[in-house]
């Protein structure tokens, strides 16, 4: 019985080790986009860099475009999550890490209307970088998701048709 428990122990802490890992990676990523922005929002030139607020169209056009990119980065930072909630290269926690500070940061920029430019630029540069990461790890990456809809697999509980025939 003591070999059941202590298994189950075992188990128990790589789960652990996980989600510490993940929660990390995802305070890395935070921390990282969060300078980024504060340096691009303090840069001397950004209010004479800003979008004049004469257009009304360009600037609601600029905001919608930020929040489908700020979308797409919630996704690419969610993937990146996942992926360094599970051991990597540094090169690939660096592509991984750096990808969605950049494609964070990048709307940030473009809805205060200062460097929307340089904004399209990170955001372009993250989606590459994690295109590259996602393309660098493709082996591992894919055998993780196979384990990871495995689990979840024989998580589920299984439903069979337990209705009665109907009758004739």
């Amino acid at each position: 019985m003591s070999h059941a428990v202590a298994r189950s122990v075992s188990s128990a802490a790589p789960q652990r080790a996980h989600a510490l890992s993940a929660h990390r990676a995802v305070a890395l990523i935070v921390a990282a986009a969060a300078m980024g922005v504060a340096v691009l929002s303090s840069w001397p030139d950004a209010r004479d860099l800003a979008v004049q607020p004469t257009d009304a169209e360009l600037i609601m056009l600029l905001r919608f475009m930020a929040v489908v990119k700020a979308a797409l980065a919630l996704a690419a930072l969610g993937v990146s999550a996942w992926r360094l909630g599970h051991p990597a290269s540094p090169a690939l926690t660096l592509g991984y890490t750096l990808a969605p500070a950049l494609m964070v940061a990048a709307p940030i920029v473009i809805w205060q209307m200062a460097h929307v430019a340089l904004g399209a630029a990170l955001f372009h540069g993250g989606f590459v970088v994690v295109l590259l990461a996602l393309y660098a790890d493709r082996g591992e990456s894919t055998e993780l998701a196979k384990a990871a809809t495995l689990r979840l697999r024989r998580a589920q509980p299984e439903f069979t048709s337990a209705s009665p025939a109907a009758p004739r």
